[in-house]
């Protein structure tokens, strides 16, 4: 039995240690933040249980380095005091928290402190001094991340305009309160800005606008506080009674009263009984009107002591203020003290910036010529190899002219055969050897052997003028089937011969091409020319046209026996002249003319693309720029 008490006993205890370990003290700072947190929720209806806490949270302060945290619990006191109407301590305690912010750099926390500085102010009717306070207040809240920050610095300037009679800006700075209040969600300064909006449409006669603002505050899905209850049915009061509406203006009245007792607010009370008895003089009410009456004379009688008691606390505040200023001067010299021991820091580390600089440029020069030392060695270099370059370029220039010598080795070969053949076909006719009908047939032979002569001719001085002078590319803008058409009227006779048809299909509308004019024509005789040679007799040659966005497509299908694929790799990747193939009636050639139309694509930044059909012939593809580059 002992045993088993010893045991529940035990247990009782450490069940009594782990409910004592949820007490929130997990740290100073956390103990501080949860007293605050407790301080908020009585601040403004119990300034003894606000005080308690925030004396609390003051001694756990004391043992923490965080000076925000010790701004805040002052702040908090004098915003207790500032409610309480106590506004000597409550300025005292505004001044010590702005001073702990600035220290921190805590530009959002100045702002609230210089806005508190300016709500005591506003509180002894200095409005001129509250509004400089404000609007210090909400320049510093701007400094924050919080666009949203200045909300209540704008309100407070708005209810001070609306104080001192400044009805028109008054209203634009209350609208723009209530914008930044409605987008940052809170519904404390929107109520309050919501009343004030009231009680300015009140002043200004406009009594619709002034009873929906009120009841706005009232109606919202967020309950206002206790201070917004009394001021919303104060002025819904007043708005009634306007209308006449006086058994309305009874209810609104009492209740608002009700609200104020609650706040113990003499000030509330004293105009509230004022307007209740102007309610029950209205309705006729006399013994009412009595019974409020001697009520509104004691929260009067209150209210003059309390202002005695303000004027006293002004001329304390006033000597507040002087010390401060005092302070703030003896803070201006101090600063400038220290100002002048930076000029002075400034000047020395000026001086040993120039001595810095003096010795890089020393540096600096000596690596210079360390440099040019380098840079003479280089050039020395540079000048063995371009020499070693010369010699090259000699080399080449020697290859060069033994390729000259073998194009005219070319030109005399070539041309020697058939201008021979030529010069024997017309001496044989002069002597008379053949017929009509074989001379007939001897010119068509004749004309097709000039015409092949010509065009080799041709190909072969373009080919010259671009190995040895280098060919100048003239861009300009060409209508491709034009300059087909004039091709295919030079090989007409050609084709007639072996009785080939060209077709020649051209679309209604097609786009011309940027190309050298000289170079085209090469591309096209050569193609042109290359398809009579290896298409049968009999046969025929399709020629059209398609184009995309970049494109103009050239394409000429031939009626021969299609090309092998080792050829077209061939014909593709050579860069010098290859070994031609004979035609299909025997045609010859000199493999140039490929090599001519490959060089010219380049120059022109066209392309060349071969298709083979065995049996059924080739197509080549010429892709030419639509656009100039």
């Amino acid at each position: 039995m002992r045993i088993r008490f010893l045991g529940i006993f035990f247990l009782f205890l450490t069940k009594l240690a782990l409910a004592q370990s949820k007490f929130p003290q997990e740290s100073t700072a956390d103990s501080v933040r949860y007293y605050l947190e407790e301080a908020d929720q009585s601040i403004f209806n119990d300034f003894q249980v606000a005080k308690e806490k925030l004396i609390k949270a003051r001694n756990f302060v004391e043992k923490t380095a965080d000076v925000n945290l010790k701004a805040e619990v002052v702040r908090k006191l004098a915003i207790a005091y500032y409610v309480k109407g106590e506004y000597y301590h409550s300025l005292s305690y505004f001044l010590d928290a702005e001073d702990l912010f600035r220290k921190a750099e805590n530009w959002e926390g100045v702002g609230k402190s210089l806005n508190g500085l300016g709500l005591i102010q506003q509180g002894i009717e200095r409005h001129s001094e509250a509004i400089e306070y404000f609007e210090q207040a909400r320049d510093y809240y701007n400094l924050s991340k919080d666009e949203y920050a200045a909300t209540p610095a704008i309100i407070n300037l708005g209810i001070s305009e609306l104080q001192s009679g400044d009805l028109e800006n008054a209203k634009t700075t209350l609208d723009n309160a209530l914008s930044m209040a409605v987008a940052s969600g809170r519904k404390d300064i929107e109520h309050l800005t919501l009343n004030h909006l009231g009680n300015l449409a009140y002043e200004k006669d406009q009594l619709p606008q002034a009873l929906a603002y009120f009841e706005r505050v009232l109606q919202d899905s967020v309950e206002p506080n206790n201070w917004e209850k009394a001021f919303s049915f104060y002025g819904l009061a007043k708005v009634n009674l306007a209308f006449h509406n006086l058994d309305e203006a009874e209810e609104y009245g009492l209740k608002a009263l009700d609200f104020a007792n609650t706040n113990d607010s003499f000030f509330e009370k004293e105009r509230i009984t004022g307007v209740l008895f102007n309610i029950y003089e209205a309705k006729g009410e006399l013994e009412n009107a009595v019974v409020i009456s001697k009520q509104n004379r004691i929260y009067r009688d209150s209210l003059y002591y309390q202002n005695r008691v303000r004027a006293i606390d002004l001329l304390n505040l006033e000597k507040k203020e002087a010390d401060n200023r005092r302070l703030r001067n003896e803070k201006m010299e101090k600063e400038k003290e220290l100002s002048k021991n930076k000029l002075i820091i400034a000047v020395l580390l000026a001086l040993g910036f120039i001595l810095i600089l003096i010795l890089f440029f020393w540096i600096k020069n000596y690596h210079q010529k360390e440099r040019f030392r380098k840079a003479l060695e280089e050039k020395n270099k540079l000048i063995i190899h371009k020499n070693g370059v010369i010699t090259e370029r000699n080399k080449e220039l020697a290859k060069i002219n033994k390729s000259k010598d073998r194009l005219f080795s070319i030109l005399s070969h070539d041309l020697k055969s058939p201008i021979g053949s030529i010069q024997k076909l017309l001496e044989l006719i002069k002597l008379g050897e053949f017929t009509q009908l074989e001379q007939a047939e001897l010119l068509d032979e004749m004309l097709k052997q000039v015409s092949a002569t010509s065009s080799m001719l041709q190909n072969l001085l373009q080919w010259a003028n671009s190995q040895l002078e280098g060919s100048m590319v003239h861009i300009e803008e060409v209508v491709v089937s034009r300059r087909v058409k004039e091709i295919m009227d030079a090989h007409y006779l050609v084709a007639k011969a072996k009785r080939i048809q060209i077709i020649h299909e051209i679309p209604s509308h097609m786009s011309p091409v940027f190309v050298d004019s000289g170079h085209l024509s090469i591309i096209l005789h050569n193609l042109i020319s290359n398809a009579i040679k290896f298409t049968h007799p009999g046969k025929e040659i399709k020629i059209h046209y398609s184009e995309n966005e970049e494109w103009v497509l050239f394409k000429i299908k031939d009626g021969g026996d299609g090309i092998s694929k080792e050829r077209i790799d061939q014909i593709q990747n050579f860069n010098t002249q290859v070994m031609s193939e004979i035609g299909t009636d025997m045609e010859t050639g000199t493999g140039i003319g490929l090599l001519l139309v490959k060089q010219f694509l380049v120059m022109n930044n066209a392309s060349l693309q071969i298709k083979s059909y065995p049996g059924e012939g080739s197509e080549f593809i010429v892709c030419f720029r639509k656009k100039k580059d």
